[in-house]
C-alpha cells in the first residue's frame, strides 16, 4: 500500500467518524464522505470510500444481530457498539502500517512441550499439602493436557484434569473439558473499591466443578465463537476472621450453581499467540444460576479491547480497556434479618462470640449486596490489578485500564530438555505495566475512585505456552504472580 493511499485512508476515516456524530449510518454514502473531506479526491479513489461504507454496514449488521441479543441495558449495548466501531476504524487513523496486519505463525509453537512441578501450600488452622502439577502442550495436534493431584492423602486434597483445544473438525472446532475437586481457602473482602486490606472473612471449602466448552475459529483465527456449560458445588467446612479465629457452626454451608457462557473474539492482530500489532476485541456473556432460592441468579456482560502497537522492531506497547456489568435475572433474599438467620454462624455457641458476630455480619453483607446487585468480573489476582489478591475488588460494575510495554530480548529458537520442563523456547520477554481499576454498584460512580497497580514481569514462550512471572505494587503492598498465559484475557477466549 502506497503512502498516498494510506494518507487517503486516514482522511476518510476521520471524515466518517465526524459524519457519524450528526447522521444515522443509513444516511451516509460514499459521495457524502468525499464531499465532506477537505481534500480533492478523483473519481478513481471512490473505491476507498466504498470500502468504508461496506465496513460500516458489516459492523452495524453484526452489532444489531449479535450484540443486542445479549441481555443488558441500552447503555451497555451502546458502549459495545462504540468500542467495536473503534476497533474497526482506529487502526487506519493511528497506525501507518497496513491493517489488518499480515498473519504469522511460528512452527516452533506447535512443538511438544511439558512441565512437571510440585505446588506446596498451607492453610493456617487446616494443614499443608504438596500437589504435583503436570502439563503437556501439543501432545495431539494443538491439544494441551493439565493434571494436578495430591499424591499423599492429608488435610488438603486437589484433583484437576483439563483437556484443552482438542480438535473435532479439522482446526476449526475444538473441545475443552475441565474437572476439578479441591480444597481451597478464599478471602471474601468487603464489597466496593474502598474496602481495606484487612476487611475480609476467610472460608475453607471443598469445591468441585465440571466444564464443557466448544470453541470455533474461522478466517485464520481472526474470528472465534465460544459456548460453554459448567456445573459446580462448594461446601464450607471452616470460616476464619482476619485474626485467624475459627468458627465451625456454619448455617447453609453448601451451595450449587450452573453457568452458561457465550462469547466471541475478533482478532485483527499479526499473531494469535503473541501479537505485536493490531487490535483484539472480546465480548463475553455469562449467566449464573444458583441451586439455593435464597441466592440471586445474575448475568454478567464483559467487554475487552486491546490494541498492540509495535516499537523498535521487537517491542510492543499494549493498551487495554475492560468493562463488566452484572444484572439480576432472578432475585433471592434481600431482607437482612432473614438472610442473617439463613447464613449465620451460631455465634452464641462460640467462645469468641464478638469476633464471630463480626464475621457473621461480613458474611451476611457479602450475600445481601450480591443478591441486590449481582457481581461483575472482579479485579485483582492473576489477570487484572496484579498487585492485589484474587478477587480483591468486586461490585455490580467494574472497569480496568492497562498500559503494558513488552520487550523481547531474545527470539532465538532454543530446544529445552530439562527434567521438569521441555520444549522449544521461542521468546524471552520483559514487561513493565501500569493499571487503573475501579468497581461500583452505581455505574455513575464507577470512575470516581480508582485503584492503581504497577510493576514488571518476565515471560518465556515454550512450545506455545507462556510462562509468566509478574511482580506488582499497589495500596495493599507488593504481590507476585506465577502463571501460564498472558494477563488481560477474557475468560478462555483466545486461549
Amino acid at each position: 500500500m502506497s503512502e498516498r493511499i494510506k494518507n487517503y485512508q486516514i482522511i476518510l476515516s476521520h471524515c466518517l467518524i465526524d459524519l457519524l456524530i450528526d447522521h444515522e449510518y443509513e444516511e451516509i454514502d460514499s459521495r457524502l464522505i468525499l464531499a465532506n473531506t477537505q481534500r480533492q479526491f478523483s473519481e478513481n479513489n471512490i473505491w476507498m470510500a466504498n470500502d468504508k461504507i461496506d465496513l460500516l454496514r458489516v459492523y452495524f449488521q453484526f452489532s444489531n444481530n449479535t450484540i443486542i441479543l445479549i441481555k443488558g441495558s441500552y447503555l451497555f449495548i451502546r458502549m459495545a457498539k462504540f468500542w467495536f466501531l473503534l476497533c474497526l476504524l482506529l487502526p487506519s487513523i493511528a497506525f501507518s502500517y497496513e491493517f489488518p496486519p499480515e498473519r504469522t505463525v511460528r512452527e516452533a509453537d506447535k512443538e511438544l512441550g511439558w512441565m512437571f512441578a510440585p505446588l506446596p501450600g498451607c492453610v493456617e488452622g487446616v494443614g499443608c499439602a504438596v500437589p504435583i502439577a503436570g502439563l503437556i502442550s501439543n501432545f495431539y495436534e494443538s491439544t494441551d493436557l493439565v493434571l494436578i493431584k495430591t499424591l499423599a492423602k492429608g488435610d488438603i486434597e486437589a484433583t484437576v484434569v483439563q483437556l484443552q483445544k482438542f480438535p473435532i473438525i479439522d482446526e476449526r472446532v475444538f473441545f475443552k473439558v475441565l474437572y476439578y475437586d479441591w480444597d481451597i481457602s478464599l478471602l471474601n473482602y468487603d464489597r466496593g473499591i474502598h474496602s481495606g486490606k484487612n476487611d475480609y472473612y476467610q472460608t475453607f471449602e471443598n469445591t468441585n466443578n465440571s466444564t464443557i466448552n466448544l470453541q470455533s475459529q474461522f478466517y485464520n483465527q481472526h474470528l472465534e465463537i465460544q459456548i460453554g456449560y459448567s456445573t459446580g458445588e462448594a461446601k464450607i467446612s471452616k470460616i476464619f476472621d482476619n485474626d485467624e479465629n475459627q468458627f465451625s457452626n456454619i448455617q447453609s454451608p453448601s451451595r450449587t450453581w450452573i453457568d452458561h457462557t457465550i462469547g466471541t473474539q475478533i482478532d485483527l492482530t499479526d499473531n494469535h499467540l503473541e501479537p505485536r500489532e493490531g487490535i483484539r476485541f472480546e465480548l463475553l456473556h455469562n449467566a449464573t444460576n444458583y441451586g439455593l432460592s435464597e441466592l440471586s441468579d445474575y448475568d454478567v456482560n464483559s467487554l475487552n479491547l486491546t490494541t498492540y502497537i509495535p516499537f523498535l522492531g521487537s517491542d510492543t506497547l499494549l493498551i487495554n480497556a475492560f468493562q463488566s456489568r452484572s444484572y439480576i435475572s432472578e432475585h433471592g433474599l434481600t431482607d437482612e434479618n432473614t438472610l442473617s438467620n439463613k447464613f449465620g454462624l451460631g455465634c452464641d455457641l462460640e467462645i469468641q462470640a464478638d469476633a464471630c458476630r463480626d464475621a457473621e455480619k461480613r458474611r451476611t453483607n457479602y450475600w445481601l449486596k450480591r443478591n441486590r446487585f449481582g457481581k461483575a468480573s472482579a479485579l485483582g489476582g492473576i489477570n487484572r490489578m496484579r498487585a492485589y489478591s484474587q478477587g480483591r475488588f468486586y461490585a455490580g460494575n467494574s472497569s480496568n485500564y492497562v498500559l503494558e510495554y513488552r520487550h523481547n530480548f531474545s527470539e532465538k529458537q532454543t530446544p529445552i530438555n530439562w527434567i521438569i520442563m521441555g520444549g522449544v523456547r521461542t521468546v524471552l520477554q520483559a514487561s513493565f505495566f501500569y493499571e487503573l481499576g475501579s468497581v461500583s454498584d452505581d455505574i455513575s460512580e464507577l470512575h470516581k475512585n480508582m485503584r492503581t497497580s504497577f510493576g514488571a514481569g518476565f515471560r518465556a514462550i515454550i512450545s506455545g505456552l507462556i510462562y509468566r512471572f509478574d511482580i506488582a505494587k499497589g495500596d495493599d503492598g507488593i504481590a507476585p504472580t506465577l502463571f501460564i498465559n498472558y494477563p488481560l484475557s477474557l475468560g478462555t477466549l483466545g486461549s
